[in-house]
């Protein structure tokens, strides 16, 4: 795994939940029309300019249990859309320390890609060797608004905090320390006749700030 993939694993992780989550995609951060930069970087091993360190010497990878999925997933109910965004965010920190990605991708549409680029971070850092430490979220509270009765699609607002993390991307390169976040996120989720899945995420704007319109962007 080349450099270039490597910092843009750090970029998206850092700034995906402090702006809206449309916003910053891996082909934005790749290069104009999705071309890989890797040839105008290729001069340099270290195009972060990081300091290097010994893999032994960085914080042991955490091993956290497997969440359980709570019965609320399958519940086509205001319960169950909620448990889910619940779900999502708070099996985050062992996603991205374990690279275990089946914790999510039965409660996301394929469709959705904002999911799917928290997917492919998590895979593209198992690959290099890295995982992060920290970066648990609490949900403090959530609402659902829904269509039909039953509902059958909808939207999830959850308050949330996620604490402050340490990403490895690189075990041969010094550690980045991510700041904690506390904002709110907006998801709208669909019955897909089993489970409840996310649709679309995004993060909702500064109080003054235009809304911003999540995975359209």
């Amino acid at each position: 795994m080349n450099r270039p993939v490597q910092r843009v694993v750090i970029i998206v992780l850092a700034l995906l939940l402090v702006v809206p989550l449309g916003v910053i995609g891996l082909g934005g951060l790749l290069g104009p029309d999705g071309e890989d930069r890797a040839g105008q970087d290729s001069a340099s091993e270290n195009p972060e300019d990081r300091p290097t360190a010994d893999p032994a010497e960085q914080p042991p990878r955490p091993e956290l249990p497997r969440p359980q999925e709570p019965a609320g997933l399958t519940e086509q109910s205001a319960e169950g859309a909620q448990a889910t965004l619940t779900y999502l965010l708070e099996s985050y920190d062992y996603m991205m320390s374990s690279g275990d990605t089946s914790v999510w991708e039965d409660s996301v549409d394929p469709n959705c890609r904002v999911c799917m680029r928290f997917l492919d971070n998590a895979q593209v850092l198992a690959e290099q060797g890295g995982y992060l430490i920290g970066g648990a979220f609490e949900v403090h509270s959530t609402t659902f608004t829904g269509t039909g009765e039953p509902p059958a699609t909808g939207t999830v607002v959850a308050q949330f905090t996620q604490e402050e993390s340490i990403l490895v991307d690189d075990p041969s390169l010094q550690a980045t320390r991510l700041s904690s976040v506390t904002g709110q996120l907006i998801a709208t989720v669909a019955w897909d006749g089993e489970r409840w899945r996310v649709t679309d995420m995004t993060i909702a704007p500064p109080e003054g700030a235009a809304p911003s319109d999540g995975g359209g962007s």
